[in-house]
Parts: structure tokens; sequence; C-alpha cells
């Protein structure tokens, strides 16, 4: 005979219903148990075609008697086989009246129906999904077809690299109807969709039987089909989320999962609707400013395989798959995501985020083990695309990742009416425009200076514009946050390290000349040595550009001849309130966007060989930068530099002098005093002169330096007669 189910025969029936199953198949039968609004199989139970049951739990194993009465009455039936479909034929009532799009068609490779589901919402509110099967008796049965569950949108794979596996078939379908764009309402939502560019180019598939039995599914399809790449998108719940590595260890392929971050509501999954607080209207259009795809990212690629030891425990082993994805560098001793780079963890973090895909405690022991011999390096380009870059003379992997925020066209005027209040001198705001744009636009140009922002109010905008639009512009990855103490103290400089920009909040608590001289590499140094806590060091090149803030007109000791401090004057008169807010909306609801795209367009870029410009700003904190002696000693400077008649001043005289000043407190050296008065506009004699019986450096105005050239032979003479005291110049001490 032939049955419709497994209901059909008594003596099954009699032991599914002592045991709490149901029938699934005509040969599988489960016990479920719930859990909130998910399912799980607490033990499957599966018959042969003699009627040998085989249970997955023992204690729900048929008795004797049982099984020897379910074989007698299997002797007696004849099994229908899945007749695959072209299209749906003799439909039964419920996919007869069901709406088509509550209607899922499963099929296989070769595009034929082997499975359907119906959508069925209860009066409940709850969504059931009821299966349904053709077979070769011509016949509908409502049941699954027997062994592993096909994947909807199997057809689909063919000629396709990578998929997205999603939970269940509606995301799945939602998904492929929108990236292939047949239709304008398609076409409009994948151009619309936050993630829409990423999710293309790819088969999107679903597996169903819940998030907590993906072990359901026929996995082996993917790799019979060629697939070489799979993204999981679970549920946005613990289930889902939990569902990952189940699914990831049956994957033999570089795998990655979606994770939702709270911004999502729970059980979202990409056949929703983004929630509409992700979206921003700067410029009254309708910006995504939520987290953005590779924010959500995550590698998910399972690591081992074990294999049998006649002698013991079985030994895991790296996979194939899995050594693509990560690799050793043993100059910093540090492990690697070679497809995510920013992804860079030590040996016991890594150990941790694996342990739920790999059978070892500890798979970066195997890491280190498949790369023995093999030398991995590391560099940060952002001047190269690609993960894999050609580094002086070999290989590396490149650590620089570009920001995700796309340019949009727009009206940047919230932008440019920020920066013409902030900046105060119009020539110096187009310099600040001109650094930022190189900054946003140009990341394969390394400028060689960087930006002081100074005023002595708070909240100017400082910190706006350092963390709140560079920052992201540059992409949050690439930018430290380091405070005076990590500068100028700190052993580790780790916030420098793959970094274009460097970001530094209140750079003076004090006399800063420790902060200035730890900064000079920072900006200027081709190549630097990291020295990151727990890890190696080593060298990797600079590509650092500095922003620093301060409230204190003396946030640096400042060089006269400094060429690395771009330093503007900043207003002293706070925005008000309201126009900070609205700016703040404006960059919140997609202004980034928009000022991205102005940068793009602003053609002014600073050079690579191009100097900090000049400021008035930037002469006071020079002048400031001297210490007491100094300004002394410039003071002296620049009465004899004023002087028509030729003069000389002795350094032993100078010394006393401003030692008289200072109250007998001269800390800086004969060399940086006469630094100090040369760049006043005196000159040095490059030979000691004898003047009272002892040999003395000397400095001279410009009248005594030409006569003193022009007399050679005679010049130590005509320095000595030219020689005068400081009281000659000044009564007393400034």
């Amino acid at each position: 005979m032939k049955i419709k189910s497994l209901d059909d025969l008594k003596s099954v029936r009699a032991y599914l219903t002592r045991v709490g199953a149901e029938a699934r198949s005509l040969k599988t039968a489960v016990i479920r148990e719930q859990f909130g609004s998910y399912w799980k199989d607490l033990a499957v139970i599966r018959f042969n075609k003699e009627g040998e049951v085989n249970c997955s739990v023992a204690e729900y194993a048929p008795t004797d008697l049982e099984e020897a009465s379910i074989k007698q009455e299997f002797a007696s039936v004849e099994w229908p086989t899945i007749k695959p479909l072209h299209s749906i034929v003799k439909p039964p009532k419920m996919i007869k009246e069901a709406d088509k799009n509550d209607i899922y068609e499963f099929r296989d490779v070769t595009g034929q129906i082997v499975f359907v589901q119906v959508r069925v919402e209860r009066k409940t509110g709850e969504k059931n999904y009821v299966p349904w099967t053709y077979w070769d008796d011509d016949t509908w049965r409502c049941c699954e077809p027997d062994g592993p569950l096909p994947l909807y949108g199997a057809d689909r794979l063919k000629d396709n690299y990578a998929v997205f596996i999603h939970e269940g078939a509606k995301a799945a379908r939602h998904c492929q109807w929108m990236i292939d764009a047949e239709e304008d309402n398609a076409k409009k939502a994948l151009a619309e969709h936050p993630w829409g560019k990423e999710m293309s180019g790819a088969a999107h598939i679903g597996w169903i039987g819940g998030a907590m039995s993906p072990y359901r599914t026929d996995w082996s399809m993917l790799q019979k089909a060629g697939i070489k790449r799979a993204y999981i998108v679970a549920d946005n719940d613990e289930p889902g989320r939990a569902a990952v590595p189940a699914i990831s260890q049956n994957l033999r392929m570089p795998t990655f999962m979606i994770q939702f971050t709270d911004e999502w509501p729970a059980a979202f999954d990409l056949a929703d609707e983004f929630p509409k607080e992700l979206f921003g209207d700067a410029d009254e259009t309708r910006h995504y400013v939520g987290p953005n795809w590779r924010d959500c990212l995550h590698p998910a690629t399972w690591a081992t395989d074990l294999v049998a030891n006649p002698k013991g425990k079985a030994t895991p082993v790296l996979r194939d798959s899995f050594k693509q994805m990560w690799s050793y560098v043993e100059e910093a001793d540090i492990f690697i995501c070679t497809e995510m780079p920013e992804i860079i963890r030590s040996e016991p973090i890594l150990n941790k985020m694996l342990a739920p895909f790999s059978h070892a405690a500890e798979t970066s022991r195997l890491i280190t083990k498949s790369y023995r011999g093999r030398s991995t390096r590391i560099c940060y380009r952002p001047d190269h695309d690609g993960l894999l870059v050609t580094f002086r003379g070999s290989s590396a992997i490149n650590l620089h990742v570009p920001t995700s925020i796309r340019s949009v066209k727009g009206d940047a005027k919230p932008w440019s009416d920020f920066l013409d209040y902030m900046f105060v001198n119009k020539a110096e705001c187009h310099e600040v425009m001109k650094w930022c744009a190189t900054l946003i636009a140009k990341p394969d140009v390394r400028m060689g200076y960087g930006m002081l922002l100074v005023s002595e109010k708070q909240g100017i905008g400082k910190t706006t514009l350092g963390a709140h639009i560079l920052a992201p512009l540059v992409g949050d990855q690439n930018v430290g946050f380091p405070g005076e103490n990590d500068i100028a103290s700190s052993a580790f400089n780790d916030w420098m390290a793959n970094k274009r920009l460097v970001v530094v909040g209140e750079i003076y608590s004090g006399h800063s000349w420790k902060a200035y001289h730890a900064l000079k590499p920072v900006i200027t140094d081709r190549d630097v040595t990291v020295n990151q806590k727990y890890m190696r060091q080593y060298r990797i090149e600079n590509w650092c550009h500095v922003l620093a803030s301060s409230n204190s007109m003396r946030a640096l000791k400042m060089e006269n001849d400094d060429r690395r401090w771009f330093y503007p004057e900043v207003s002293e008169v706070a925005w008000p309130q309201k126009k900070f807010m609205n700016l703040r909306k404006w960059i919140d609801g997609g202004g980034l966007a928009i000022i991205k795209h102005w940068a793009e367009g602003f053609g002014d870029y600073v050079g690579v060989a191009d100097r900090a410009p000049m400021t008035e700003r930037k002469k006071e904190m020079i002048e400031g930068s001297r210490s007491e002696a100094q300004a002394e000693a410039v003071a002296l400077a620049e009465c004899l530099a004023d002087s028509d008649v030729p003069g000389a001043m002795a350094m032993k005289d100078i010394v006393s002098w401003v030692r008289q000043a200072s109250q007998g407190r001269v800390f800086d050296s004969d060399y940086e005093l006469r630094k100090a008065m040369t760049e006043a506009g005196l000159f040095a004699w490059p030979k000691r002169v004898k003047i009272s019986g002892r040999l003395q450096n000397v400095v001279m105005n410009e009248v005594l330096w030409d006569e003193a050239k022009r007399n050679k032979g005679d010049a130590m003479e005509v320095i000595r007669s030219a020689t005068k005291k400081p009281s000659d110049l000044m009564e007393t001490p400034m």
C-alpha cells in the first residue's frame, strides 16, 4: 500500500504518540522542545524501508515489541519518491488559495521544484511555514522531503562565487529580488539600500528549519556548486548568532557573519526595513548614517578538522580555508585577519575569539606551526589599494582600511560656515580648508606639517573639528587619540601605529618641551618604531598627521625655524549654542558624506614638500617659547642689530648680563643663547675671537659682519675694536 504520512501506520502512530514525537517526513519524526518562539529538536527518529528505527536519544527508542510491529507493517508499504517539478501542478487547497508572496518554491541546482513552503499567519499573529512535497504517485503531501533539507535559492548557485546565507527563505528571496533588479521598484530598493553595493554580485540563499536546527540542512551543495565564499546572515537574536558556528563547521570556505548591533530590533533580517533612526536628513536628503557593512562583518571561518589518532584523542589540524584567513606576523608577534586587516589580535585574545569556531583550545599554536618558515610582513600604505601590496621589495599585508563614508553631493554651507566662524583670518581659513581637504580626499599624500589650534576660551569647536568631523572621514580605525602624557611620558606609542590622523585634545599642562620634541618624529619621520604593550616592537611606515589643540597660549615650545606646525588664529568668541546644535544635527544626518564630496572637489591641496604656512599666532608662540634668558639675549640682539654702527658682543658678557636679569638662574647653554640671538638678526663669527685675554664666541650685527668679511686678514682686530658691553646698548636688563 502507499501511505500519505507516517501516521497512516498504526504501529508507528502508537510509538510516536507514546514518546511525544511528530512526523516530519515520510521516514522522519522529531521530539521538539520549545525555547521562547524557537523550537529545538530534542530527538530525531529515522526509519528505513525495512522498518528499522534509529533514534538519536536512547531513552526515546522503541521497545523490541514496538520495533517488531513496525517492521511487520513496513513490509506492506510501497514507498513513493520525490518527483521534481518545473512548475507547481495540481496544487492542494492551501497552496492554491495562498497569496503568491506566501509561497516559497525550493528548486535544486537544475532549477526544478523539490519542496514548497507556504507562509501562514495564525489568528494569534504567529507565522508558520507549512511544508509541501510532490511525489511520484502524483500526490502532494504536507511534509518535508526525506533526508537533509534543501536550501532555498539553490538554483541561483550556478556561476556565482559567493553566497549570502539567510535564516529563512523570506529574507533570501527579498534580497535576490532586489539585486536582480528586474523591476523598477527593485532597482529603487537596491539603490536606496544602505548595503546594496555589498550585497550585489552574490547568490542569496536561505536555510530553513529554524535557527536552532541548522544541522538539518544539506550544506554540501554549496561546495559542489563551486561556491568559494560565504556570508551568514542570521536573525538579530541569540539563537541566530548561536547558529553561525554550526553552519560554519559545514562550510569549507572563507566564511563571514553579519552581526547586527543594538541599533537594529530583535529578530531583524535583511528583508526588513532598516530602522528609521539609522537615517538622517542633512541637506533635506535622506542619508544612511548607521553602522556600515564592514562594522557588522566578522570573520567566521571554521578553523579545524579532527584527525583520528589510534593512540589517543583525535588531533585537530587547520583547514586550508582557515589558513587563507589568518596570518601570524613574527616581527610583531601578532595575528592578523588577512581579509580584514583592522582585526589584529594577540595570542590570548585570538584564542578566545576563535573558541566557537575551533576544536582546539589554542588555535594560535596551530597557526604559528602552520606558518613556520613563511615570512608574513605588514605595512601601512594609504596610498595603495588592496589587502596585499608590495612593500620594499616583498609582499605585505596592508593595514590601512579606508573610511566607509561615501561621497554624496550636497550643500556644504554648514561646514564652510563653521570654518569661517572658527578661523577668523580669511587667508588662514583657506589654509585650514586646504589641510582638511587634503587629509580627507588625498590618502596618498602625507603632509609635512601638523595643525595646532589654541584658544583660551573653551567650547570653540576644536573637538568638533577633530573628533566629530575629521576622525570619521579619515576612518575611525585610522585615528589615534593620545593624551599629553601618552605623547611625552609613556613608553608605549601604539596611538600612532597604523594611523593617518592623531588628535591630541589637550597638549599643554605645563612646560611642554617634551611634548614638542616627542611629536617631531610623528610629524616628519618616514618610519616609526611601534612599541605596544604585550607585543614586540616593530617598524612601520609613518603616515600620521597631527591635529593638536589647547586652551593655553603656551601650548608648545616652538623654535624660530619650526616647519612642522601650522598655527592659525582661532576665534575666542563662542558660536551660539543653537548653531552648534544645528551643525551636529547636520553632521549626524549625513553631513559627513557631503563634506567628503566637498573635499574631493576642493582642488587646492597641500603638496608633499609644502612647509607649514607662517602666521601671526605662530610668531607670537615662537616669541613666547623663549626662556627668560633667551628673551633677554634677544632684546640685546635687537638693539645691536638695529644699529648702523659696527658692533659685536662676547658671549661671556652676554651670559653675565642675562644672569643678572634672571637673578642668577640661567639654564640655557651658550649655543641656545647664540641661536636665539642669530634668529633675532645677529651673526655668529665662525671662529672664537681673543677678547680680554681669552678666546670667546662672538655675535655681531650685519654692518660689522660685512666689514670683517672685507678685511679677512685683519678681521679679528676689526671685531675686537668693535666689541661692546651689553651695558653700552641697554642701561638695565629688560
